[in-house]
């Protein structure tokens, strides 16, 4: 998945290329959107503007950041796998831990 997903300054190369379609920010849902048009057969970039996927959790790295639901809500469900090899270390997750799962 990683291959598809291009920093947006990088974007501007002068190459043109098709795609069926461009995700827009590689945060939560833009991963989960990558992921599952993919799985459609399609052809799919995610530009993101960061350094590293995440989104919200890419950015914002202030001490407390943390998730305001259950960290359990937060969890891919289309992977059993992932749900199960992931332990979330609380409750309410931390910032660090959540770029960590993104990745």
């Amino acid at each position: 998945m990683t291959d598809s997903i291009q920093k947006a300054s990088d974007a501007q190369s002068g190459r043109v290329e098709n795609f069926d379609v461009i995700v827009i920010g590689a945060g939560v849902s833009g991963l989960y959107q990558l992921y599952r048009l993919r799985e459609l057969g399609l052809s799919v970039r995610c530009l993101e503007d960061g350094g590293g996927v995440g989104g919200t959790w890419y950015w914002n790295r202030y001490p407390g950041c943390r998730f305001d639901s259950e960290s359990e809500s937060y969890g891919y469900s289309f992977s059993k796998e992932l749900l199960q090899e992931w332990d979330w270390k609380e409750h309410y997750s931390g910032q660090p831990e959540n770029e960590r799962y993104l990745n």
